[in-house]
């Protein structure tokens, strides 16, 4: 990829809710109240994570929250990545870069959350620029660590305590709750394609329907998830993997179970461990084979990283979510 050049990938964000108390039927928080804590969290100078062991940093560089979409700027700075040396071979000339002190090599993503209304808590469009340190799960990881300190430095994430206790005042007693984000990568046409063309291993299907449920009368041991898992019969002369996982995931199959672990062989024998949603195939915080498309023509001099939004980049990108 040129340096007037991005690739953008396409995801569904799904707001979700957890407390240990309360495994199922929390209502989803919209997305317009969670990209607001993290406006909050920006705003309070909280909006950064940093290793201590290896001094990497993930951040929030810019931040603006619209009644239809949030935008955002993140920024990784890894401070071990080696000095860099750049080369002019026509010339015959090398220089070397060298960092000072905790200097990082600072890298940008530019994010376009498109919800669409302020009140929608259904599953919604993720735009995410492609950068080193900023993969979907490492920006999951970072939001849902925001959301989840937001929450406790404000408690404004709660429901009703379920035991009906009251407080004091005779009030019912509110229990914070554990608002969160995942991410759906939309599958590739090259996914689809290695599936047609590729030899299933194994397949695992399992839900996370009753996670955290008892499963012993004090509560010391909590369901995290049932799954079954399904290899090839040795007997049959299968199809390709893509015929295989379409009988496995039947609508029977599909209602019990949400999620499936692709294990399976490309063509070229390389193997290939998927996680997705059983129902279509989209893809769970992860970045390979996620549908992607690049943005071109934004200029000869784009740096690795910046201080504030591109406006060309965002631009093309507003185009791409239909702003």
């Amino acid at each position: 990829m040129y340096k007037d050049e991005r690739d953008i990938y396409y995801y569904d964000v799904v707001s979700k809710v957890w407390n240990r108390k309360i495994p199922a039927g929390l209502p989803q928080y919209p997305h317009h109240q969670l990209a607001q804590a993290l406006e909050k969290m920006f705003a309070g100078k909280h909006a950064e994570h940093r290793q201590t062991s290896t001094k990497q940093s993930v951040y929030i560089t810019q931040i603006e929250v619209h009644p239809d979409r949030c935008e955002l700027l993140l920024g990784f700075t890894d401070p071990r990545a080696a000095d860099p040396t750049l080369a002019d071979r026509s010339n015959n000339t090398r220089r070397v870069i060298n960092k000072v002190l905790d200097e990082g090599i600072e890298h940008s993503a530019h994010v376009i959350w498109r919800y669409g209304n302020p009140g929608n808590a259904d599953s919604c469009a993720f735009f995410l620029e492609g950068a080193t340190g900023l993969r979907s799960g490492v920006v999951v990881r970072f939001i849902n660590r925001l959301l989840r300190i937001y929450n406790d430095l404000t408690g404004y994430f709660s429901v009703p305590d379920p035991t009906g206790a009251l407080d004091a005042d005779g009030n019912f007693k509110k229990i914070k709750v554990r608002p969160r984000i995942e991410l759906l990568g939309h599958p590739s046409a090259e996914f689809i394609k290695d599936l047609k063309k590729g030899e299933l291993t194994e397949i695992e299907l399992y839900t996370e329907s009753a996670k955290n449920t008892p499963w012993d009368g004090h509560g010391y041991a909590v369901e995290k998830s049932k799954s079954v898992l399904i290899v090839p019969n040795p007997a049959k002369h299968l199809p390709k993997a893509f015929g295989v996982i379409g009988g496995v995931l039947t609508d029977k199959n599909k209602a019990n179970y949400e999620y499936a672990r692709i294990k399976f062989k490309t063509e070229s024998n390389i193997v290939r461990n998927v996680r997705m949603f059983s129902d279509d195939y989209k893809l769970v915080n992860d970045d390979s084979y996620v549908k992607r498309e690049r943005i071109e023509d934004l200029g000869n001099n784009l740096p690795n990283a910046f201080a504030k939004f591109n406006t060309p980049i965002l631009t093309k990108m507003r185009a791409l979510a239909g702003i």
